[in-house]
């Protein structure tokens, strides 16, 4: 490497050097070309004068050797100094003075990393927000640092430095991402910029008066991030920034303050509406209005929601209440439906505006804005627009057991008003429920294990077994239901349910598009079911002969808490079939098949 570098310099010096060193020397002018005027015989130099001649010419080329070997020698110097960094030398606190390139690179690389990670301050004013250089686009090129130390040079004052060495620290090279500087700049922008604060305007009991602008501080993200790229690497950095003016400026705000307390909070405002007029007072505009920046100007502002709740409590005609909806049967066990009705009250998000512009017209006069109150209960939340009509009843016949009676009337009243929406399904026990004496039931004759008993409730099951009936009227989807174990002549037979809690439910779906309700009550010997909804399926039933007969026996039993019961109903089998229409049109058909055991009489022993 070194000859191929003195080489090269030796033939930049050779061209360099006085003609009379490098050429030979012209050969003398002929005597064709001599001019006749100016040359004779007597200014021919003679023999003795002309023999010296190539002596000179030696004694030149004597010194071009001379050279050309000093030159050389030159070059390889400097060849030699491009290969070592000078003593001395540091670049970011690392000495590689005398170090090749590999081995300079090795030990600036972990500083460069340092270096990448160490964080930077960037401030403006008493702001400071810190950046991460490698994050941001900045790094040291630790391999472009170290080839900039070994450029080969002739410069006699870098090649004598490569000898002698001597401190100097070096600035390394390096590279920026722009994009990502700039993105990095831009986000401590958000923290370092001041806002200019517009001048604004309060209000006090004494009138309005004005507040003044201050100027703000806006980051230069283009210019911090070139200044940053040319100055890292720095613990620190002052951006460049520049000075951003207030959208309103303080004689705005005070002009605008002259305004409202001359013109705008000097006198009452009469605002007029469909449930009565009112006075807001000059008093009730300064104490509820306020001033706020609006598309880049000055705005009065008045608390709408406070002005309307102390106008209201003032003056509570100015408030129409709303109506919920409700439905309830009347002596004749029709339906009674009260429709809901919203109600009207001021809409405090409206008045504001509305007084305020008011308070700012020439006849200083508005109307109040109302909004419509939603009941507790609407029509659409009960249903009652749907309950038109009776859709099904059904009914079964008493006891002559008083106490089992009045477990149907208790259970009657719980059942009576309860909604089903459309997809809803309704649960007798959930109806009944709690079956305690507190929630007045009584004990009254219940079949346990297939013998009669005394239990809470006795007789609810004639209450499962009118509803499940009105509901196969009306087509509702049956979810659940069972017919006693033996048969009982006061119901349908085969089409009839019990209940026991937490076994034996009767459940059933609402599958018409129309919300509906019940209605049971206890009249003339009967317990009654009514639907009430919109009329939708319309229902056919019919039931099989009776087969496998079965005759009931006297049997005797110990069974505890036993009571004697006479014969009842034979045992049989049965299939009942509904079919449910909708516009005519056969939608469903269902076949249930159920078996009576027996109704045995008992001896108890």
């Amino acid at each position: 490497m070194a000859d191929k570098r003195s080489n090269e310099v030796a033939d930049d010096v050779e061209e360099a050097l006085p003609s009379y060193l490098t050429e030979d020397d012209a050969p003398a002018a002929s005597s064709d070309n001599a001019s006749s005027d100016n040359a004779s015989s007597d200014d021919a130099p003679s023999d003795e004068t002309a023999a010296p001649r190539p002596r000179r010419r030696w004694a030149r080329w004597g010194i071009a050797a001379a050279l050309v070997l000093a030159v050389g020698g030159y070059v390889g110097a400097a060849a030699y100094a491009a290969d070592r960094i000078p003593s001395g030398t540091t670049v970011l606190g690392v000495d590689v003075g005398g170090l090749g390139r590999d081995g300079a690179l090795e030990a600036l690389e972990p500083a460069a990393a340092a270096a990448g990670e160490a964080p930077v301050a960037v401030t403006a004013g008493t702001t400071s927000v810190e950046i991460v250089p490698a994050d941001s686009g900045l790094a040291v090129d630790a391999a472009a640092t170290v080839d900039s130390l070994l450029s080969f040079s002739l410069d006699p004052l870098t090649v004598m430095r490569a000898f002698t060495g001597g401190q100097r620290d070096i600035d390394p090279v390096t590279s920026v991402d722009s994009d990502a500087l700039a993105d990095a700049v831009t986000e401590a922008a958000t923290v370092l910029d001041l806002p200019a604060q517009d001048a604004g305007v309060s209000i006090a009991s004494t009138g309005a008066s004005a507040e003044p602008s201050s100027e703000g501080v806006a980051v230069d993200v283009e210019a911090t991030s070139a200044g940053l790229a040319d100055a890292w690497p720095v613990d620190s950095f002052q951006a460049v920034t520049a000075p951003s003016e207030p959208v309103v400026s303080t004689a705005d705000a005070e002009e605008f303050a002259r305004v409202l307390n001359a013109e705008v909070l000097a006198g009452d405002v009469a605002m007029t509406g469909p449930n009565g007029d009112v006075v807001v007072s000059s008093e009730q505009l300064t104490r509820h209005g306020s001033v706020v920046v609006e598309e880049g100007g000055l705005a009065l502002a008045i608390d709408g929601e406070s002005l309307a709740a102390e106008l209201e409590s003032a003056e509570p005609s100015l408030v129409s209440a709303a109506t919920g909806a409700s439905f309830s049967f009347d002596a004749s066990h029709r339906i009674q439906v009260t429709q809901s009705q919203p109600g009207r009250a001021i809409d405090g998000a409206l008045l504001g505006e509305a007084v305020a512009t008011a308070a700012q017209s020439a006849n200083r006069a508005g109307e109040l804005p109302y909004r419509d109150t939603e009941p507790a209960i609407t029509s659409d939340d009960l249903g009652v627009s749907d309950f038109t009509d009776r859709v099904a009843e059904f009914s079964t016949p008493l006891t002559n057991e008083t106490i089992r009676t009045k477990n149907l009337v208790r259970g009657a009243e719980l059942v009576t008003g309860t909604v089903v929406k459309p997809g809803e399904t309704f649960s007798l026990l959930d109806a009944l429920s709690p079956i305690t004496a507190d929630n007045g039931y009584y004990p009254a004759h219940v079949i346990v294990d297939g013998f009669l008993a005394d239990a809470l409730g006795g007789g609810l099951s004639q209450m499962a077994t009118t509803l499940y009936n009105a509901a196969y009227f009306a087509g509702l989807e049956d979810v659940e239901h069972r017919p006693h174990s033996k048969y009982f002549s006061r119901y349908p037979a085969g089409r009839e349910a019990t209940i026991y809690v937490g076994a034996i439910d009767v459940k059933f779906r609402n599958n018409t598009p129309y919300a509906l309700t019940l209605n049971s009550y206890v009249h003339e010997g009967r317990l009654h079911v009514d639907v009430w909804s919109t009329p939708h399926f319309t229902v056919e039933t019919s039931a099989s002969g009776r087969s496998n007969v079965t005759p009931a026996v006297m049997v005797e039993s110990d069974h505890e808490g036993c009571i004697d019961t006479p014969i009842g109903a034979d045992g049989f089998t049965i299939t009942n079939t509904r079919k449910v229409f909708l516009d005519g049109a056969l939608v469903d058909t269902e076949s249930l098949t159920w078996t009576y055991k027996p109704n045995n009489g008992v001896t108890c022993t």
